[in-house]
């Protein structure tokens, strides 16, 4: 079969290979990255708001946080909704939404789910860690009941002419639980073979997979084994180093088995994303060092899950929390690989979403937090991005589902409409911007056509006049502008409005003529002034904005440009051999976080020159003093986000 992508924009398609980690393993995100090309959209000429701006955005154009992973803007399916969401109603939705990834089979019923029917060696019963974690072991078992994907809707069959439909990648979450429940001999082969047949059958159509789910969490199939039934001698609970041993199993058999029908696969491990040093939970203590010390290179990218969960009441709290959250979730990560001396890898998070209280599930505050988190995800360098769920009963999912429905059957909920304009107006780079303005975020990005495109969040309470000021950025005669409210009054709104067009009758947003409405289009104005591009923010509103390409700059002063680096590179210390100083120098052809460490011979660190820093692209020099060391040969060994590198020096005193 074969997986077609469909795009509004203008796409010129370019296989860019990208070389990381100062070795052969590719940021598997972005080997298929592409330059992204857009066309203005349907518009409407409007007069600009008269009031003076009250707001300044400034777009730093020169200062580039990195390219756009093709697969942020994934969603999920879950077989145990019990329906077909492969249905006549809902694909045209989804090809309107566009996913670029659709996660397969769902959640925790990944751990029990046999995709091609029941293998027979499985228990009847299990340990009920979910209600009594640790203390299990002393109360009754309960049924076991596996899932066999043949039998149950969505099947991987219809699941696979889903994406085909809508020319997306996959994710699919293989069966890890079976490795440690499973009654055979060797439980871990057969898992790991049940996996590799699914790749064979597979036949290339899905590029990423990722082995279990969630799985230090005592709410898995597998977290607790009765040791008296298992027979290779795992231990009674889950462990890091034990996942970290059985991951290796897995991939390998898996990535043999897409060797042997021509294709490659890309595999995804689990990681926590907090600290778990104090966890009552026992794996998460260790679990990070344990798995990065077992699996050493062989994982493609580590994955994390987060629901942001938070009881807010307002838009802004949400809103608040959910970046709050994320920002955190980032910063943890970077530093957790760099401190416990993991392999650096892209991160995907592969199940997200509002967690937040019911009212706010189903309100605009879900689609403006959902705008906020993907935006702090492209901004720091994220690979993969699949959010939770496409449809999931009353409350939850994209789409309205019910069993006895009091809606609309499949209805877009409003996350629907923020989510399908911020794909179509983010570029293939992110860049840096400024506000001072607390209550309003900014995000922008560039489009290789000379487009840029710039999301601006305006969560308070307070009706803002916004000024753009792009910085080093040449632009044309016109920008254009889509502005999300919502349609009705409370702190939580349910109802979205686009452009001031209204929500359907029956409905929670202007679906019916969505692709049809037109931007608010505005004119750039010659001469050139600080009032050129501005636009109204309401309160509790999202606004999309595309700026023409051009030659025309809006402020006298520009920044200067960064030197042009087309590579990471770390050069050959300065002088060598030394004594006792020499520098370091080494170049970036986009920001990010940065370590530099300094080892002796028997790999002990003994000088921490840059620790998790954020450096900005270009061309960087530090030196270092090796007065207080022997001589000896040393290895200084450089660690960004998508490159390692190191090379020895030599000290003689």
């Amino acid at each position: 079969m074969k997986i077609c992508r469909f795009f509004n924009l203008q796409m010129f398609w370019l296989i860019i290979p990208v070389i990381v980690y100062g070795q052969s393993t590719p940021n598997c995100f972005l080997n298929d990255y592409y330059p992204k090309y857009i066309s203005p959209p349907l518009f409407m000429d409007t007069v600009k708001p008269s009031a003076a701006p009250s707001v300044t955005v400034t777009i730093h154009g020169a200062d580039t946080l990195g390219p756009v992973s093709n697969y942020m803007f994934g969603n999920a399916t879950a077989v145990w909704v019990g329906t077909n969401i492969n249905n006549t109603t809902l694909v045209p939705y989804l090809q309107q939404l566009s996913p670029s990834l659709i996660r397969f089979p769902g959640g925790s019923w990944s751990d029990i789910y046999f995709w091609n029917g029941n293998p027979g060696d499985i228990p009847d019963s299990i340990y009920d860690s979910n209600t009594y974690g640790a203390d299990a072991e002393g109360h009754p078992k309960v049924k076991f009941w596996p899932q066999a994907g043949p039998w149950y809707p969505l099947t991987p069959d219809q699941y696979y002419d889903l994406r085909n439909q809508l020319g997306a990648e996959g994710l699919i979450t293989v069966n890890y639980g079976y490795a440690r429940y499973g009654l055979s001999t060797d439980p871990i082969g057969q898992a790991a073979h049940l996996a590799a047949d699914w790749v064979r059958y597979d036949a290339g159509q899905t590029k990423f997979w990722e082995v279990g789910n969630e799985c230090a969490g005592q709410w898995e199939a597998g977290w607790m084994i009765d040791t008296t039934t298992n027979l290779d001698g795992q231990p009674k609970i889950i462990t890091g180093r034990i996942y970290g041993k059985h991951f290796k199993v897995f991939a390998d058999s898996m990535k043999k088995a897409a060797a042997e029908i021509g294709t490659t696969i890309y595999i995804g491990g689990i990681i926590l994303n907090f600290d778990g040093s104090s966890s009552s939970n026992i794996p998460d203590r260790t679990w990070n060092q344990d798995f990065f010390n077992e699996v050493g290179d062989s994982a493609d990218f580590y994955v994390i899950h987060d629901y942001f969960g938070n009881n807010g009441t307002t838009v802004k709290t949400q809103v608040n929390n959910g970046r709050t959250k994320i920002l955190s979730d980032i910063n943890f990560i970077n530093s957790d690989i760099a401190n416990k001396g993991a392999y650096p890898k892209p991160v995907a998070l592969t199940e997200w979403n509002c967690g937040g209280p019911d009212a706010a599930l189903i309100s605009i505050a879900n689609g403006m937090q959902a705008v906020v988190q993907t935006c702090e995800m492209l901004n720091n360098n994220f690979g993969m991005s699949a959010r939770w769920l496409l449809a999931h009963y009353d409350n939850g999912g994209m789409f309205y589902y019910s069993d006895t429905p009091t809606h609309v059957l499949w209805d877009p909920r409003p996350e629907f409409y923020y989510l399908y304009y911020l794909q179509r107006f983010t570029g293939d780079h992110m860049m840096q911007t400024s506000c001072s303005y607390t209550d309003l975020l900014a995000y922008a990005s560039r489009f290789s056509s000379g487009h840029t495109g710039i999301v601006v969040v305006n969560k308070g309470a307070s009706s803002l006049t916004v000024r753009l000021l792009p910085n080093d950025i040449g632009v044309g005669d016109k920008y254009y502008v889509y502005s999300i409210t919502g349609d009705t009054t409370g702190n939580l709104p349910i109802l979205c409005k686009v452009n001031n067009t209204q929500h359907d009758l029956g409905r929670w947003g202007p679906l019916s003529g969505l692709a049809g409405i037109k931007a608010w289009s505005y004119t750039i104005g010659d001469p050139i002034g600080n009032d050129s591009i501005k636009f109204s923010s309401p309160p509790n509103s999202i606004q999309f904005v595309l700026v023409d390409n051009g030659s025309k700059y809006l402020t006298d002063v520009k920044t200067p440009l960064l030197q042009s680096i087309s590579k990471f590179s770390l050069e050959q210390n300065y002088p060598n051999p030394f004594n006792p100083q020499t520098n370091i120098t080494f170049s970036l052809p986009k920001s990010g976080l940065v370590t530099l460490l300094v080892y002796d011979v028997l790999g002990r660190e003994v000088a921490k020159l840059i620790n998790n820093e954020k450096k900005t692209a270009g061309t960087h020099q530090i030196g270092f003093d090796g007065k207080n060391l022997p001589s000896g040969i040393y290895f200084y060994r450089l660690t960004s986000e998508y490159y390692v590198a190191s090379k020895k020096m030599l000290l003689i005193k």
